[in-house]
């Protein structure tokens, strides 16, 4: 059996509106799902009545998605525990092609990507578009669209599925991290368990992404202060020059306006030298903006999709150095 575990605030209209039919259209059926919001609602009732396979189990105080996912992992039945996140709806052979990876390649863990849905808002469609791309995700693009199958060290909670024997073995989540409690676990389980993560494109579900400008940034300013924590805690999988490449961005924007101000200064290079970077990074704005245009035919979100790039690289540069201070001098609890 597999068990689908969701941790929510609240029950909301993702939810119940796309990620439980679609669970209900599962080709592989012996599953549960094991949805853990704060409190219970009147829709409970309607809902275990209508879906067989659902358990909601309120945590009360317990909020955190980690601490949620642990207890979703306690109750479960199943043998394989499938983490999804309550934005996101499973294709319809979601489980069941996971399943296949599990028999054939026997992988402690398996994930997939979490594609943009059909039915997107116009900030959602930006996003995507910045995510996608190489520029965007530093070479996680495979996370938002469908690549080749590989194996990887790290990976988010949206779409991953992980043998419970292996997830209890490690002591769960076990921590209070948010984000990033699925890249500790990751970590664990690849460094310390030395066990492999199979990514497969045909393990898929539909992810929305915020749809918002200010949660999006909000969204990977989080990202950036976690990264640059755990890189200052040594994580194996978090020590990628990728991760670094915005803040050398915000420093060399730095840099760039010291030296306009003061051209003369110790930097003593010519301009076409000193901002051959800003030319090279404007090249690959105006990539994406192709990109974008073919991708959706629609010249407005071409046009926003590079101005939110560089707002996201700032943003993330910036988190990263204060989640690098963070983590240097705090080891485990990093908030506060």
């Amino acid at each position: 059996m597999i068990s689908v575990i969701i941790p929510v605030k609240k029950l909301t209209d993702f939810l119940i509106g796309e990620n439980l039919p679609a669970m209900d259209r599962q080709k592989y059926r012996h599953f549960e799902v094991i949805v853990l919001p704060n409190d219970g609602s009147p829709q409970d009732k309607k809902l275990l009545v209508k879906y067989s396979w659902l358990k909601i189990i309120p945590t009360d105080k317990i909020t955190r998605p980690a601490e949620k996912r642990d207890i979703g992992a306690k109750k479960a039945r199943g043998d394989i525990l499938a983490f999804i996140d309550d934005d996101a709806y499973p294709a319809p052979n979601w489980l069941s092609n996971a399943v296949k990876i599990f028999d054939k390649d026997n992988p402690a863990a398996v994930c997939g990507p979490g594609i943009l849905p059909p039915n997107a808002t116009f900030w959602e469609k930006v996003f995507d578009e910045v995510l996608k791309t190489f520029i965007g995700s530093g070479g996680y693009s495979y996370r938002f669209v469908q690549k080749t199958k590989r194996l990887v060290d790290d990976y988010p909670s949206m779409n991953f599925l992980i043998k419970k024997s292996l997830f209890t073995e490690l002591g769960g989540f076990n921590n209070d991290y948010w984000p990033g409690e699925d890249s500790k676990l990751c970590r664990d389980l690849v460094y310390k368990k030395k066990q492999t993560i199979i990514y497969d494109p045909s393990v898929t579900v539909y992810h929305h992404r915020r749809d918002q400008l200010i949660s999006f940034l909000k969204q990977h300013a989080n990202y950036g202060f976690h990264r640059g924590a755990f890189f200052a805690h040594g994580d194996e999988n978090s020590r990628r020059f990728s991760y670094l490449v915005p803040t050398f961005f915000v420093l060399y924007l730095f840099i760039s306006i010291f030296y306009l101000l003061f051209p003369t200064s110790i930097f003593n290079l010519p301009p076409s030298i000193f901002y051959s970077p800003l030319i090279i990074y404007f090249l690959f704005i105006f990539y994406l903006f192709l990109h974008a245009f073919i991708d959706t035919r629609n010249f407005i979100i071409s046009l926003t999709t590079p101005f939110v790039l560089f707002l996201t690289h700032v943003v993330y540069g910036i988190m990263f150095v204060k989640g690098a201070f963070t983590g240097l001098i705090k080891k485990d609890k990093i908030y506060g």
